[in-house]
C-alpha cells in the first residue's frame, strides 16, 4: 500500500461485535485471507474437532488470538472467524494493507505505533509453543459467555462489559 493508494477500510473487512468491543467479527469473504495471513505468521494453532461438536481453530496473536468457528446444528455463537483484541486488529491491518481505524476504539486504551506491534509479533514467535496453545485454546468458544470469559482472560474483567448477543450478518 502507497500513500497515494490506501487499501479498503478495515471496516471493509472486520465488524464489531455485539458480544464485546474487544472482538471483531471477519467479513465472511475475507476470512480465507485472514486465516492466510495469520497462517504465515508462525505461530501455533490450536484446533479442537470431534464428531457431533463445534470445530474450533485459534492461533494466539499478540495479546489476544484469531478464532475460526464451524457449528453444528442450532448455535449457540455463528460461525466464523473472530479476531480477539485491539492489538491483533491493528496488525492486521497493516499486513493486509487495510487502513486501519484512525483513532482508537472504544475499549482501546490508545493507538499503538505499528513498529511496536510488529516487535511484539517477533517475540511472541520466539515464546513456548505450550504456552502460546493455552493462549489460544483460551479464546476457543461456542456461546457469547465464553467469549466473554476470553475476553476477562485476555484483557481484563473492566473489558467484558458488553453482554449482548451477537448475530448473524
Amino acid at each position: 500500500m502507497t500513500p497515494s493508494e490506501p487499501g479498503p477500510a478495515w471496516s471493509e473487512v472486520f465488524r464489531r461485535s455485539r458480544i464485546s468491543p474487544h472482538v471483531f467479527v471477519v467479513a465472511g469473504a475475507a476470512a480465507g485471507q485472514v486465516d492466510r495471513v495469520v497462517a504465515g505468521l508462525g505461530l501455533p494453532r490450536a484446533t479442537s474437532n470431534s464428531l457431533f461438536d463445534n470445530a474450533h481453530w485459534a492461533t494466539p496473536l499478540l495479546d489476544g488470538a484469531v478464532t475460526r468457528l464451524l457449528t453444528y446444528g442450532l448455535p449457540a455463537l455463528p460461525s466464523g472467524t473472530r479476531v480477539y483484541g485491539h492489538r491483533p486488529l491493528r496488525l492486521l491491518c497493516h499486513l493486509m494493507d487495510l487502513r486501519p481505524p484512525a483513532r482508537a476504539l472504544t475499549g482501546e486504551r490508545n493507538v499503538p505505533d505499528i513498529d511496536q506491534l510488529l516487535a511484539d509479533l517477533d517475540r511472541q514467535r520466539q515464546a513456548r509453543p505450550e504456552v502460546l496453545l493455552v493462549q489460544a485454546r483460551t479464546a476457543m468458544a461456542n456461546d457469547a459467555q465464553e467469549v466473554l470469559t476470553a475476553v476477562r482472560v485476555f484483557f481484563g474483567d473492566e473489558a467484558a462489559g458488553v453482554t449482548a448477543a451477537e448475530t448473524s450478518g
